[in-house]
């Protein structure tokens, strides 16, 4: 996915396992910035298992990594 097509607050899943948890969105690190020392945009992500779930973890992804999934 690229990082245009990325919207905050939306969730995603993983190009390699799209039907297996999923990620919400919670910010867009550019690169080599704070907590983001790579030279590639990262996007922080909190991931759980179902989108009703009360806790998750925190996690990065590469915007290439997350894949849009169908709501329901």
């Amino acid at each position: 996915m690229r990082l245009q097509d990325i919207v905050i607050g939306k969730y995603y899943g993983h190009k390699d396992h799209p039907n297996y948890g999923c990620a919400k969105v919670i910010k867009i690190l550019p690169p080599k910035t704070g907590i983001n020392t790579k030279t590639y945009t990262i996007v922080k992500c909190e991931w759980s298992l179902e989108r009703n779930d009360t806790i998750g973890l925190i996690k990065y992804f590469k915007p290439s990594n997350l894949v849009e999934v169908k709501d329901g």
